[in-house]
């Protein structure tokens, strides 16, 4: 890799970097706020889905209207101890920031496994913040999503993740006119797969396959990968 396409990458590395720090700062504000709140109303036993959603919405369309990130949606998600019947996600989403339906989550609590979800599981098992995506959010917006989430604990209990989403075309509008002045160049996640691409090779999700030289971010699990033979 050349000294000046290195520099390139670090610089859209950089903006990558820059982008997801303005995701969680939002979060990372509201997170004492609730804490104060989830220690004061659980004083008295857990609480059901519709308290929580009367708890937090307030400051859920706070974060939505804080930031110049294009977030979609934002929200609370409770773990089991937190809420005892009805929803535990209280969310909103959309440029009309509606309450996502309960429904989606049938009769009760017991019919989700949360930990089946990357953006609630990571945080829960690490109780590190975590940015999950790309994925296709089946639960919430039908669209391909990143989703930061952050731990919120009290007196060492972990009590659920604070979490907001952005789309990963509103990213790509961000990235796509630096990015396409590397050539073949890709954001792929730990796991391999495709976030935004300028290669003609590579869609949204797809596997990174082949050789390549990487430049990483120096704060969450993403790295820049050009092909081998671009490099």
């Amino acid at each position: 890799m050349s000294a000046d396409q290195n520099t390139q990458c670090e610089l859209l590395i950089a903006m990558f970097d820059d982008f997801v720090d303005g995701i969680f700062a939002p979060l990372e504000a509201w997170l004492p706020r609730l804490q104060q709140q989830l220690r004061e109303r659980l004083t008295r036993g857990p609480i059901t889905g519709a308290q929580l959603t009367a708890l937090v919405e307030a400051d859920a369309h706070a974060v939505l209207e804080s930031t110049d990130r294009p977030l979609y949606g934002a929200g609370f998600c409770a773990a089991a101890t937190v809420v005892a019947e009805g929803n535990p996600l209280a969310w909103w989403q959309g440029p009309e920031r509606l309450l996502l339906a309960s429904s989606t989550f049938g009769p009760g609590q017991a019919a989700i496994d949360l930990l089946r979800l990357e953006w609630y599981r990571v945080p829960a098992s690490t109780l590190e913040r975590h940015i999950a995506g790309p994925f296709v959010d089946y639960l919430c917006s039908n669209e391909i999503t990143l989703t930061a989430s952050i731990p919120v604990m009290l007196n060492g209990e972990f009590l659920g993740v604070l979490c907001a989403d952005v789309l990963v075309a509103s990213l790509e509008e961000v990235l796509m006119p630096m990015l396409q002045t590397i050539e073949g160049a890709s954001l792929v996640n730990a796991n391999g797969r495709v976030v935004v691409s300028a290669n003609q090779g590579y869609e949204t999700g797809d596997r990174y396959t082949g050789e390549y030289v990487a430049v990483r971010s120096g704060r969450y699990p993403f790295e820049l990968a050009l092909p081998a033979a671009a490099a």
